[in-house]
């Protein structure tokens, strides 16, 4: 009998990493405006370099633990990563990355090998094995996963090159496969039927409708029991659709489908999933505080209750964030580094260190909890580096020394009180700053102060600082304020008097930007 017990919590042991390693990535408060994600109990700081590809590539072409590791050593914790839609991208990114096409591996099964035919009925677990492996290792190095069950770019079609890897090769492109239901997708000279992928619904298609269910339920088995995932439908839908009716229809039924499949094996834990509204209508571009059109495309997606966070690439202003969360209750996710001024910084480029340095620090003030930091080469940037090693399969490491900045703004972040009473209120006034975030409780006071998006390198000479801090609970009395420089770390404190709501005292000389940390 003692073996029998002994024989099954082994068997649980191993059966249940989730729970082994504690309480999964979830939604504290949802529903509020003081939502926020946890992660084994506490709450999170998810950032990172991106490693879009890594669910395409075998080990040759993408050394996905080397860059897990290095991400683990830095403080950073973030994984963005499509599955792949085109076989020929596939075999693309395994050539541009020194791989070999002996390797590569595929969703669905090929008819027969190496024809490049594939049967969307049914898929080729040697792909899913490999790619549950993937995520295994994502989550014992702590790494939130930002699954990309679809990516909308796959559908381009608009030269023949970008053709020729994305839709020329797509899976549901019927010239690759035999599935007589993808047969409404098929484009011509005289007509382009790509984006009926998204019909389905609508137009009575049961079979691919089907199809397309069980890939996504197929995602939902191999991930269930992992605790650190959270799932985007479509990424850039925006750029790749049509008829927004029939698209909607098509996103609720998927939505739907996805949930009940996750219920059906998960029903003790609540699924977060959302789908990327960047490109969608309804926002101008670079708005601060600022709200969807009501009705719009992007303010639909944003209000839907099947999707549990609110997912844009585009409109990163501290403003948009916290006037989102207070008119959704939802979180935002951060996705490529757009900073306010509509620039992408990349950890490519050294010269990009001090911007995405502050991106980071900015969006943690808004109570961002979810970055991507690019790090693909961008050719359409005004300072362009030479890069001669393969986009992807690298060592990451030294960049542009970003990961030095990383390990400070995790090292701050850990030494927070309270995140979840944390409120967008206070405010620090410092003559000729650009940037100004207060967030606050009635237990501490964090600032941070900038010099303004796309200008570096500014000193901030002592002088007379003056915070108020407005409708706080905080009575008069003596606190300590401690002064932390996100470049070096920890730069001294002092003793403060805080009357009436408010304190003077003279800040340090700073380069860039500054924390000032308030502790009742």
């Amino acid at each position: 009998m003692k073996n029998g017990i002994c024989q099954l919590f082994i068997f649980l042991l191993f059966s249940c990493p989730a729970i082994l390693n504690g309480q999964p990535l979830q939604l504290e408060n949802a529903g509020t405006e003081h939502v926020y994600f946890s992660y084994h109990g506490k709450p999170l700081l998810s950032f990172g370099t991106m490693s879009d590809f890594m669910f395409y590539a075998a080990d040759d072409a993408y050394d996905y633990r080397k860059w897990a590791d290095w991400q683990e050593v830095h403080g950073m914790n973030h994984c963005r990563a499509y599955l792949p839609g085109s076989w020929t991208y596939v075999e693309y990114f395994a050539e541009e990355n020194g791989g070999n096409v002996e390797n590569i591996l595929f969703p669905f099964e090929e008819t027969e090998p190496g024809s490049r035919k594939f049967d969307l009925t049914k898929f080729d677990e040697r792909y899913w094995d490999r790619f549950r492996e993937q995520c295994e290792y994502l989550q014992s190095k702590g790494i939130i996963l930002d699954l990309l069950m679809i990516n909308g770019w796959q559908f381009f079609n608009y030269n023949e090159d970008v053709a020729k890897i994305n839709w020329n090769g797509h899976f549901f492109n019927p010239e690759n496969n035999i599935n007589s239901c993808t047969a409404g997708l098929r484009t011509t000279e005289d007509e382009d039927n790509r984006f009926k992928f998204y019909y389905s619904a609508s137009d009575g298609n049961q079979e691919l409708l089907d199809i397309q269910i069980a890939y996504y339920e197929k995602i939902i088995e191999e991930t269930y029991d992992l605790d650190n995932i959270y799932y985007e439908l479509v990424h850039e839908l925006g750029m790749t659709y049509d008829d927004w009716g029939k698209t909607s229809t098509w996103l609720e039924t998927i939505a739907m489908a996805v949930r009940e499949k996750w219920n059906e094996l998960n029903p003790e834990r609540l699924i977060i999933l959302s789908t990327d509204t960047g490109h969608l209508r309804g926002f101008p571009f670079n708005q601060g505080g600022g709200y969807p059109d009501p009705g719009s495309e992007m303010d639909w997606v944003f209000s839907h209750p099947y999707f549990d966070v609110l997912i844009d690439g585009n409109h990163h202003h501290t403003g948009n964030i916290k006037a989102w969360v207070q008119k959704y209750k939802k979180p935002v996710i951060a996705q490529e580094s757009r900073d306010d001024s509509g620039q992408t910084w990349s950890y490519r480029y050294p010269e990009f260190r001090n911007h995405l340095r502050k991106y980071c620090w900015k969006l943690m003030m808004a109570k961002c909890q979810q970055v991507d930091i690019y790090a693909k080469p961008q050719i359409t940037l005004s300072k362009v580096q030479e890069i001669s090693e393969p986009s992807n399969n690298y060592d990451p490491k030294g960049w542009n020394e970003f990961e030095k900045d990383a390990l400070l703004l995790r090292e701050f972040f850990n030494g927070i009180l309270d995140y979840g009473a944390l409120e967008y209120k206070g405010y620090f006034w410092i003559s000729t700053v650009g940037v100004n975030l207060v967030l606050s409780s009635d237990k501490e006071i964090i600032a941070y102060v900038s010099s303004p998006t796309g200008l570096e390198n500014m000193e901030f000479v002592p002088n007379g600082a003056h915070v108020f801090l407005h409708d706080l609970p905080f009575p008069d009395g003596r606190y300590e304020a401690s002064l932390f420089d996100p470049k070096s770390g920890p730069a001294g404190s002092r003793m403060i008097n805080i009357k009436k709501g408010e304190t003077r005292f003279r800040t340090p000389v700073f380069t860039d930007d500054m924390v000032v940390h308030i502790v009742k």
